[in-house]
């Protein structure tokens, strides 16, 4: 078991407005390189996950407004270090690449069902006012122990 606490922030993609911090507590043996690897939010100790600045969607949210956390790599990852940018040895795109197919994996919150939350929509993106009404859309821009 390697519990870990990690901080993650996302800035505003294009056309959006607004920014978001999560501070997540989790066993990082549950991250996988399996594609798709879900957490179930049971097993993530602690979430608090703070968006400000939105046009809709902001406020400060934790576990309870979660089902899981999406959260796996193409390649194993080194959890002393940041996150974003790291890359695998086989030519992998760099961890937080934000790409439709998720070929440099993942980092997501899914919320719970009618969750007016911020919901992963793609690889490394949030809507900050939930999956059903994609306000703005943020991207990753760092995940550091």
């Amino acid at each position: 078991m390697a519990i870990r606490t990690l901080t993650a922030t996302w800035t505003a993609g294009i056309g959006s407005v607004g920014s978001a911090t999560a501070v997540i507590t989790l066993d990082t043996d549950l991250v996988t390189t399996a594609p798709g690897n879900t957490i179930p939010i049971a097993q993530v100790q602690d979430l608090t996950v703070t968006v400000q600045g939105a046009r809709a969607g902001n406020g400060t949210f934790g576990k309870d407004d979660f089902n899981a956390v999406q959260f796996y790599a193409s390649f194993p990852l080194d959890f002393s270090q940041p996150l974003i940018g790291q890359t695998g040895s086989d030519g992998a795109l760099a961890y937080g690449t934000p790409d439709a197919q998720g070929g440099a994996g993942d980092f997501n919150l899914l919320s719970g069902s009618g969750g007016a939350g911020p919901a992963g929509v793609a690889a490394f993106t949030l809507a900050t006012n939930g999956r059903n009404d994609p306000s703005d859309v943020l991207v990753i821009a760092s995940i550091n122990p």
